[in-house]
């Protein structure tokens, strides 16, 4: 099967070595990078949808309208979003936005803990592919699935692309818990497991399953990101404690509260990492958090 892979970055090659290892031939449409080394490749990428019936989406989701928009698939494509967070303008899932930006009708989403330098370096890794569609999930299967990367399926779309969103901002949230002065284990344990019950409230309140935070999606990203050195987001947290706001997902974390507040999901470890982003002071934010009423822990 021949694999079309919307991308030339790092994290698009690290797709073609694995469409490479379960036996398949990835093809990459790149732009504004240099030609992918070994990789076959175009930087013409409609050339990619005519050839490949499957398409992987490997940019982030601020490039990810313009990618689709040059790449021209249309209904005989099935496109699988394996980029992060929610569309930066209008909040939209990013399946939506391939949707709406085309005449594609038949997506899923890719998340899970697979580090791109890991990937590269032959290391082994697994993530989720979901979709409502048998055949978008029997797809990516086939392309991905092999000794070096085992790929489980979900038909919990939405959950499964929130998960996506929300890890960065609970891993920027780690990186602040165990760097902010006077906090400890205890704080760390806090962020953690609140952290995941945000996360479910809200998948709850969107018609998500809040149990895909407890698969890879979700605590799997999350535990990678702790144990990963110089994780991207983590370290973001790390530099919010120092009252550096100059990192991080600032805009997926105003997303999210928006998509909250729309359905009536209370977020305060969220608002909590907005309000850093607008200039609170750290130490001030979680004296706020701390002086919450008392609720129930399954809240």
């Amino acid at each position: 099967m021949k694999v079309g892979i919307l991308g030339g970055g790092a994290w698009g090659q690290a797709l073609g070595r694995l469409v490479i290892a379960a036996g398949h031939e990835p093809y990459i449409a790149y732009r504004d990078h240099k030609p992918p080394h070994l990789l076959p490749s175009t930087n013409d990428p409609p050339k990619v949808s005519e050839a490949c019936d499957l398409l992987i989406a490997a940019v982030s989701a601020g490039e990810l309208q313009s990618a689709i928009g040059m790449a021209r698939p249309g209904p005989r494509n099935r496109v699988v979003v394996a980029g992060r967070g929610l569309d930066p303008g209008s909040g939209h899932w990013l399946t939506d936005v391939v949707e709406n930006t085309s005449d594609v009708v038949r997506t899923g989403a890719l998340a899970g803990p697979a580090p791109t330098h890991e990937i590269l370096n032959g290391a082994l890794c697994a993530g989720v592919v979901a979709s409502p569609y048998d055949d978008v999930r029997a797809m990516l299967t086939e392309a991905l699935h092999s000794s070096r990367y085992r790929v489980y399926e979900s038909q919990d779309r939405v959950g499964v692309q929130l998960a996506g969103a929300v890890i960065p901002v609970l891993a920027t949230l780690m990186g602040l818990a165990q760097n902010l002065r006077g906090a400890g284990v205890g704080v760390h344990a806090l962020v953690l497991t609140r952290g995941l019950a945000e996360a479910s409230r809200l998948a709850s309140a969107v018609g998500a399953d809040p149990v895909t935070f407890s698969g890879l999606a979700g605590v799997g990203d999350l535990v990678a990101a702790q144990a990963q050195p110089g994780h991207r987001y983590y370290e973001a947290g790390k530099a919010l404690a120092s009252g550096n706001t100059s990192a991080g997902p600032a805009d997926v974390a105003r997303a999210l509260v928006a998509l909250g507040r729309r359905h009536g999901a209370d977020l305060p470890l969220t608002e909590g990492l907005v309000a850093l982003y607008d200039g609170m002071d750290p130490v001030m934010v979680v004296q706020q958090l701390m002086a919450r009423p008392a609720t129930a822990e399954s809240h």
